[in-house]
């Protein structure tokens, strides 16, 4: 015969409060969905955050926990017309000051058209690390040049999103 427990709230009986959930639980997800319609662009060649509005924070419950970060990213190429374009884009974590991992890319365009820009959107990537304890830690992008005019944000559709969830191991 089955059990069945119906309750509104678990507490923890120990003064922390907390409830070890089992293994591949979403303990919590946060969220951050760009709504400016906007964009910024850069010619740096080396990398930098050019959205401060983009930044997303998480505290993890637990120290032993697998944290997942979804990322999606309007971007677009700047050229002259007549030149290829090419830049990179990366997760960076601005409470450590590094970037993540495992996360830098290129994005590349060839212009056949002489169109002056290229709208590469959305540009999607995510990561799955480790957690590093239960203190809060800030994400953002970065974005740097290497050929062309420029490589910026393409936030005219809200395509810009970054998605953190923690996971009970």
């Amino acid at each position: 015969m089955a059990s069945i427990l119906k309750t509104d709230k678990i507490e923890g009986v120990t003064a922390s409060g907390t409830v070890q959930m089992p293994a591949g639980t979403t303990v919590q997800l946060v969220n951050m969905n760009g709504n400016a319609q906007s964009s910024s662009n850069t010619t740096s060649s080396s990398f930098v955050e050019i959205d401060t509005d983009f930044r997303t924070s998480i505290t993890p419950k637990f120290s032993n926990s697998k944290i997942m970060i979804f990322c999606i990213i309007g971007l677009r190429l700047y050229n002259n017309g007549s030149n290829d374009a090419q830049g990179y884009y990366q997760l960076y974590d601005v409470t450590g000051g590094s970037a993540v991992s495992g996360t830098q890319s290129s994005l590349r365009h060839y212009d056949y058209n002489g169109s002056g820009y290229y709208e590469a959107s959305p540009v999607p990537f995510n990561v799955l690390m480790d957690s590093w304890g239960t203190t809060a830690k800030t994400f953002t992008y970065q974005l740097k040049l290497t050929t062309g005019t420029g490589i910026g944000t393409n936030d005219d559709n809200n395509s810009t999103s970054m998605t953190i969830m923690e996971i009970a191991q």
